[in-house]
């Protein structure tokens, strides 16, 4: 064997040996980023779990003045004698403005419908009525009041709305 062709041989297998560590190497560098990523997908999920567990904990501590004033209602009726229903239906209220207050703070609007045209994208008409006085498309009563969070539409408002129906002389018409 001559020299020219020895060194050739000696020079292809010590490419291929550096071929082989480059190869090793992005081998390691892979299973790595892998590890790192498998990591990163389990402390993620384990953060969202623990948002998602602990997400609601303002909420529940603004109605807990709510859930207080609910005891202290019930102390004071059972305490009471022959219970003043005008003085329960006022009780109830505060309650009820005390409770929607906190739920406020947490983004909660009531929806205002009565007496404006219907829209709805923020109401379901349950009831049609004809009355003659008012406009054609109001809501004319609101049969179950309906919310908004964060301004997306968390319930509709559940509404009777005017239907007017078209005059006399114009059906006869026709």
């Amino acid at each position: 064997m001559n020299f020219v062709a020895g060194a050739t041989k000696t020079m292809g297998k010590t490419a291929n040996y550096k071929k082989w560590q480059e190869l090793q190497e992005m081998r390691e560098t892979l299973q790595r980023l892998q590890a790192e990523f498998e990591n990163y997908t389990k402390r993620a999920e384990k953060e969202r779990q623990e948002f998602k567990r602990y997400a609601s904990a303002s909420t529940i501590k603004e109605l807990l003045p709510v859930i207080d004033s609910i005891d202290s209602a019930i102390e004071k009726m059972e305490k009471q004698e022959g219970i003043d229903k005008k003085h329960a239906v006022n009780g109830l209220k505060e309650l009820r403005k005390h409770f929607i207050r906190a739920l406020e703070k947490q983004g909660l609007k009531e929806i205002d419908c009565m007496g404006k045209m219907f829209d709805p994208e923020l109401e379901e008409c349950l009831a049609k009525e004809n009355n003659k006085e008012k406009e054609d498309g109001i809501v004319l009563e609101e049969i179950q009041k309906g919310y908004l969070l964060n301004e997306k539409v968390l319930r509709t408002a559940k509404v009777k709305v005017n239907a007017r129906e078209e005059h006399e002389s114009t059906a006869r018409d026709t």
